[in-house]
C-alpha cells in the first residue's frame, strides 16, 4: 500500500525550515521526486514514510493519514517498531534489522514444524 502524505510533508518540512532541495539531498533522491511527493503526484511507500519520519525526527504517526494508526512499543523509527492498522490490514513497521531477525526466526520455526510433522508421521505409521 502506498500513501499520499504531501500536505503533511510540506507542513513539517517548512516548520523545520528545510527547503525541498535540502530534503531531497538528505533522502538521497532527486529534487523533482521529492517535489512530486509533496504535491501528491507520487505516492510514498511505508519504508519511505519511515525514512521521512527518521530524518525529520518525528513519530511516524505524524505523517500518516488521520484514519491510520500505529500500535506497538513505540511510534518512533528505529526504536522497536509497531503495527500499522488500516481497516482490516495489519502491517509490521520496524527497522530492517528487526524485520530480518523476524524472517529468520520464522524460517527456523517452519523448519522445526516440518521436522515435528515428519516425526509424527513416523510414529503414526508404526501404530
Amino acid at each position: 500500500m502506498k500513501l499520499n502524505i504531501g500536505h503533511k510533508l510540506f507542513a513539517i518540512r517548512t516548520e523545520k525550515e528545510l527547503s525541498q532541495a535540502e530534503m531531497a539531498y538528505l533522502l538521497e533522491i532527486p529534487d523533482a521526486t521529492y517535489s512530486r511527493y509533496e504535491r501528491n503526484e507520487s505516492q510514498v511507500s511505508y519504508d519511505k514514510v519511515a525514512k521521512f519520519a527518521e530524518l525529520l525526527k518525528i513519530p511516524i504517526q505524524e505523517l500518516l493519514p488521520d484514519t491510520m494508526s500505529i500500535h506497538g512499543n513505540t511510534n518512533h523509527v528505529g526504536q522497536g517498531g509497531g503495527a500499522l492498522i488500516l481497516g482490516n490490514q495489519y502491517v509490521y513497521i520496524g527497522d530492517s534489522i528487526a524485520n530480518s531477525q523476524l524472517a529468520k526466526e520464522n524460517e527456523d520455526l517452519k523448519t522445526q514444524l516440518r521436522t515435528l510433522e515428519q516425526k509424527l508421521e513416523e510414529i503414526l505409521g508404526k501404530l
